[in-house]
C-alpha cells in the first residue's frame, strides 16, 4: 500500500522549482535511486511510522563514504541545506533580475568612456580649450568615487528598487539637460550631477546579485552580469564614434537619455525587491509600494513559499481534524497576542559607513589588491587610443573603433571567469572536511581558497604580457606582425585582469552578504582614487621614460599584490574564525548583562508573597 507523503515531502516538492537547473542525466539517476511506492524513505519519517535504526545507520554510512566526485557533483547541482531556501526566486527569475541590474549598471562605466571621443568637438563648439573640457572629466571622476558609497548605503537600507528608480530617473533628466546646454559652466556642473546619479548603480547591481545567489553558484551569475557591465568601457566609445559620424556631440546625451529611460521602465514594471533586510529570501511582501514591481512576471509564487516556510515540522505534526479529542488532554491556554515589533531607529544614510568594513583584514586585502588591478586595467585602456594615434596617426573614429576587440575580450573573460569560479568552488568543497557547503553560511568554509586558488597565478601570466606590450610600443615599428602583437598583448591582459576582478568581486560579496552594495561602493571609492592617480602619472611616465619602462614599472607594482593574496588564502579562514569568535563573545556578554538585569528587576515581584524572604534579603 503506498505510504502517505509526509509534510517534508510536500515541502521538498514545492521547493524543487526553486533549485538551480539539474544537469542532463540527473532526472534518470533520480528515477533509478527513488524507492518503490511501498518503501519508506530513510530519514523521511512519514506520518504512518518511524525510521528504524538500521536505515538511519546505513544512510549515515553511505553519506560518510561519499566519494569526492559525488560531493563535487552535489555542489554542481547547487543544492541548498534543509530548511527554507536562501532565495525563493527560480533560476530564470534570478537571471532576469541580474540582467536588469546589469543593464542599469552599464551606464556607470559607459557614461565616462562615451564622452572621450566628443572632447575636441565640445571644445570647438563651446569655444574653450581642450584642457578646460578635461576638467569635466576630472569632475566626473571625483563624483564617481564619492557618491556610490551614499547610494550603496541607501540601497542596503531602503531597498534596491527605490535607489534604482531614483538614480535612473535623475540620470535620464540630466542627460536631456546635457544635450540642450551650450555653456561650459552648465557642462561641468551637469557632468558632476550625471556621475553622482549613475555611478553607484553598478554596486547596487552587485547587491541584487548577492541577495539571490549562494556562494556555490555565485561565480556563474557574476560572469553573466559582468558581460554587460564590463562591455560599457569598450562599446561606449564605438557608439560615440558612430553617433558623431552622423550627428553632432549632443546625440550622445540623447542616446543615453533614451536608453536609460528604457531600462527605467524595465525596473518599474518587472524588477522585484531583493534586499534581504526587507523581503528576506523573497517570500516577505514589501511594506511599501515603491518596493513592489508593477507586473508579476518576476514575483515569486507567494502561496507555495508561505506553505514551505510555515509547514509544521515532523516533531510537531499538525493535528488531524477528523481524529476524536483526547479526554485526558487539557484545554490549551489562549494564546496572547505577539508583542508589536520594535520600531526601527531612523537614521540618515552614512556615505562612509562602509569604511568600517575595512577593519576586516580579508576585506582590506581584497580592496587594496583590486585597486591595483583596476589601476593597471585603466592604464592599458587609456594608453590604447593615445599611443595608437601618436604612432599611426589614426582619426578619432578609428581610435574609438579600436576598443571593439577589448569589448570582445571582456565578454570572453566574463564567461570564463564565471565558469572558473564555480569550478574552483566545487573542487575546494570536494576536498574540504565536512563535505560541501553550498548555503549562505561560509563561516567554516575556506572561501578564500576557493576564490583565489587560480586567481593568484594570473598575475604570473599577466606581468610578462604587460612588459611585452610596453616594449612593443617602444619599438614604434609599423608592420603587420608588430601591430598584431601590440593588439594581442593588451587583449590577453584584458582577459586575465577581468578574470581576476571577477574573483575579487565575488570574494567581497562572500565576505559581506548582508551589505553587498555598501562594500562594492567602498571598493569603488578606493579603485577610482588609485586609478585616477595612475592615469595622472601615466602621461608623465610615458613622456619621461617611454612606453617600455613605463609598463615595466606598472607590471612590478601589479606583481606586488601577489603576496597579500597568498597570505589571505593561507590565513583568511583563521582571521574570519577569530573575528566571529570575538563577535560571539560580545553578543554573549550583552545577553548575560540583559539577563542579569531582568532577574534583578523580577526579585521584588517574587518577594511580594513572602515577608520572611524580603526580611532575610534585607539583612543580607
Amino acid at each position: 500500500m503506498p505510504h502517505e507523503p509526509s509534510q517534508n515531502d510536500q515541502a521538498d516538492s514545492m521547493a524543487t522549482p526553486l533549485d538551480p537547473v539539474v544537469p542532463a542525466g540527473g532526472a534518470e539517476r533520480q528515477e533509478q535511486d527513488r524507492p518503490d511506492d511501498g518503501e519508506q524513505q530513510p530519514g523521511r519519517g512519514g506520518l504512518g511510522g518511524n525510521v528504524s535504526g538500521d536505515s538511519s545507520s546505513s544512510s549515515s554510512s553511505r553519506s560518510s563514504t561519499a566519494h569526492p566526485k559525488d560531493v563535487e557533483a552535489a555542489v554542481d547541482h547547487g543544492s541548498e541545506p534543509a530548511g527554507p531556501p536562501y532565495s525563493v526566486f527560480t533560476v530564470k527569475q534570478k537571471r532576469w533580475i541580474i540582467f536588469i541590474g546589469a543593464a542599469s549598471g552599464w551606464f556607470s562605466g559607459a557614461s565616462s568612456f562615451i564622452y572621450f571621443p566628443a572632447i575636441p568637438f565640445l571644445a570647438s563648439d563651446l569655444g574653450v580649450s581642450v584642457e578646460r573640457i578635461n576638467l569635466t572629466v576630472t569632475s566626473y571622476l571625483v563624483a564617481s568615487g564619492v557618491f556610490p558609497t551614499l547610494l550603496g548605503n541607501a540601497a542596503d537600507k531602503y531597498g534596491r528598487r527605490p535607489v534604482f528608480i531614483a538614480a535612473l530617473g535623475i540620470y535620464a533628466a540630466i542627460n536631456v539637460g546635457l544635450a540642450l546646454q551650450r555653456s561650459f559652466a552648465a557642462l561641468i556642473t551637469l557632468r558632476m550631477f550625471q556621475s553622482a546619479a549613475i555611478s553607484g548603480t553598478f554596486s547596487i547591481a552587485f547587491g541584487a546579485m548577492g541577495d539571490v545567489t549562494i556562494p556555490a553558484d555565485r561565480g556563474g551569475y557574476l560572469g553573466f552580469m559582468s558581460i554587460f557591465i564590463n562591455t560599457g568601457q569598450s562599446v561606449a566609445p564605438m557608439i560615440s564614434g558612430l553617433l558623431m559620424a552622423r550627428w553632432k556631440w549632443d546625440a550622445i546625451f540623447w542616446f543615453l537619455a533614451v536608453a536609460s529611460s528604457v531600462v527605467l521602465s524595465l525596473v518599474l514594471l518587472l524588477l522585484p525587491e531583493t534586499c534581504r533586510r526587507i523581503v528576506g529570501n523573497g517570500s516577505i511582501r514589501p511594506p511599501r509600494w515603491i518596493n513592489r514591481a508593477l507586473l508579476p512576471f518576476l514575483r515569486p509564487a507567494t502561496t507555495e513559499q508561505q506553505q514551505l516556510l510555515t509547514s509544521p515540522t515532523p516533531s510537531s505534526p499538525a493535528p488531524d481534524p477528523s481524529s476524536p479529542p483526547d479526554p485526558d488532554s487539557k484545554p490549551a491556554a489562549p494564546e496572547s497576542p505577539p508583542p508589536p515589533p520594535p520600531k526601527a531607529k531612523r537614521s540618515r544614510p552614512n556615505p562612509f559607513s562602509g569604511l568600517a568594513m575595512l577593519r576586516n583584514k580579508g576585506t582590506a586585502v581584497v580592496v587594496v589588491t583590486y585597486g591595483f588591478n583596476y589601476a593597471l586595467y585603466s592604464c592599458l585602456q587609456a594608453s590604447l587610443s593615445t599611443i595608437f594615434v601618436d604612432i599611426y596617426g589614426v582619426s578619432g573614429l578609428v581610435a574609438g573603433l579600436s576598443y571593439i576587440p577589448f569589448g570582445v575580450a571582456c565578454i570572453i573573460a566574463s564567461y570564463l571567469a564565471g565558469r572558473l569560479l564555480d569550478r574552483d568552488y566545487r573542487r575546494t568543497a570536494a576536498t574540504t572536511v565536512g563535505g560541501a557547503r553550498t548555503g549562505e553560511d561560509i563561516v567554516a568554509f575556506p572561501i578564500e581558497r576557493a576564490r583565489l586558488r587560480t586567481t593568484k597565478w594570473i598575475v604570473a601570466c599577466c606581468a610578462p604580457l604587460v612588459v611585452a606590450y610596453g616594449w612593443a610600443l617602444q619599438a614604434r615599428v609599423v608592420s603587420f606582425t608588430v601591430s598584431l602583437w601590440r593588439t594581442c598583448f593588451p587583449l590577453a591582459d584584458t582577459i586575465l585582469l577581468t578574470v581576476r576582478k571577477q574573483a575579487l568581486n565575488a570574494l567581497l560579496v562572500d565576505f559581506h552578504p548582508d551589505r553587498p552594495s555598501a562594500i562594492q561602493a567602498t571598493n569603488n571609492l578606493f579603485r577610482c582614487e588609485l586609478a585616477a592617480g595612475a592615469l595622472a602619472l601615466l602621461d608623465i611616465m610615458l613622456r619621461a621614460l617611454g612606453p617600455g619602462w613605463c609598463f615595466v614599472i606598472l607590471a612590478v607594482l601589479h606583481s606586488l599584490s601577489v603576496a597579500p593574496l597568498w597570505l589571505l588564502e593561507i590565513y583568511g579562514l583563521g582571521w574570519r574564525t577569530a573575528k566571529q569568535a570575538e563577535q560571539d563573545e560580545k553578543a554573549k556578554g550583552i545577553e548575560s548583562s540583559e539577563s542579569s538585569g531582568s532577574s534583578s528587576d523580577s526579585e521584588p515581584d517574587v518577594a511580594l508573597g513572602s515577608k520572611v524572604l524580603v526580611g532575610s534579603r534585607s539583612r543580607q
